[in-house]
């Protein structure tokens, strides 16, 4: 009886399931959803880095590199609150809320004009 080193009492069998164990179809029938949030995730990953981007951009006209620096820590932030928001995933398999793009629009086009009057 071949058994696991860690657990002795309990037999060890490589082939028991599949690791990671998923409900999701394999192979040739494994094909993306057509349905899914395709404009949706395009528009989200554009909005956000563009914020990101502006977010260093502000931090480096208010007080130079070390605002860049501050401003890294800013989108850094931002990023790991959007996917907080999203259950744990910055890019959700079924695109972005509408709530969460508004917001995303709304943030860039304030920061945007920040960094325009800052110039």
């Amino acid at each position: 009886m071949n058994t696991n080193p860690q657990h002795p009492g309990t037999p060890y069998s490589p082939q028991s399931a599949p690791y990671p164990p998923t409900s999701q179809p394999t192979g040739g029938q494994a094909q993306p959803s057509p349905s899914g949030g395709g404009f949706a995730t395009l528009a989200g990953a554009a909005l956000l880095t563009f914020a990101c981007g502006m977010a260093v951009l502000i931090g480096y006209l208010m007080i130079g590199s070390f605002g860049a620096i501050i401003g890294i820590f800013g989108a850094i932030f931002g990023v790991v609150w959007l996917a907080g928001v999203h259950g744990g995933k910055v890019f959700p398999r079924e695109g972005f809320p509408t709530k969460s793009l508004g917001g995303l629009a709304a943030a860039s086009a304030v920061l945007l004009a920040l960094a325009a009057a800052m110039t």
